[in-house]
């Protein structure tokens, strides 16, 4: 369970982080749990959890390459989504 609150502090420091890296913010992703797909544009991507059942999971986007930053909006909205599923994630990574 401190892996999942040390990487959901990180993932709320990046809410007010300028420049987020695509790498650095897919690895927090990942860390939580979550499995990251590419959608068919370039750069955009969903971030899906087993622990979670829906069919419409977030999305962003990093550009054209994995350097790129992710902006903050969709930083945000991850970062709100992981809050309201905290404790089926917390659940799933026990």
């Amino acid at each position: 369970m401190a892996d999942f609150e040390k990487s959901f502090r990180k993932l709320g420091e990046l809410t007010s982080s300028a420049n987020a890296s695509c790498r650095e913010f897919t690895r927090v992703l990942e860390d939580i749990g979550f499995t990251i797909e590419q959608c068919g544009s370039a750069g955009h991507k969903i971030a899906r959890h087993p622990a979670i059942s829906l069919s419409d999971f977030p999305d962003y986007n990093c550009g054209h390459n994995s350097g790129e930053a992710v902006k903050r909006p969709y930083i945000k909205k991850l970062y709100k989504f992981v809050k309201q599923h905290e404790d089926a994630i917390k659940e799933y990574l026990k």
